[in-house]
Formats: structure tokens, C-alpha cells, sequence
């Protein structure tokens, strides 16, 4: 589906895990730049990579 996301910006709270990880990387195969945060250091950095791996989308993470 085309959201119209690309060149845009999103932050996601709680996006280490469940439907936050799901709309990180939503985002990120609609072409906008996310930033993730979350409390886990693991499962984030696990969101990150699966979110980078779709179509090159930039995403970067901070631990809360």
C-alpha cells in the first residue's frame, strides 16, 4: 500500500517489540526515515536491522 511516506520523518515509541516493531518497519518499506526508541537494547537493535533491510531505509535507534 502506498502511504505516501518517502522523504518523510517518524519517531516510534515502544517500537523494540509487537505492533511498534510492526509500524517501524511499515514505515521504513514506505520509504520514511524512522527513528526507533524503546527500552530493551537487544529487541531494538533486532527492529533495526529488520527495518534496515527493507529497501535500504535509513533507521536509527536510541534506548530509552
Amino acid at each position: 500500500m502506498e502511504l505516501g511516506l518517502g522523504g518523510k520523518a517518524a519517531i516510534v515509541t515502544g517500537g523494540s517489540k509487537g505492533i511498534g516493531r510492526a509500524t517501524a518497519i511499515g514505515f521504513a518499506l514506505e520509504g520514511a526515515s524512522v527513528l526507533v526508541c524503546a527500552r530493551g537494547r537487544e529487541a531494538l537493535d533486532e527492529t533495526v536491522k529488520l527495518a534496515r533491510g527493507r529497501d535500504g531505509a535509513r533507521v536509527e535507534a536510541i534506548q530509552a
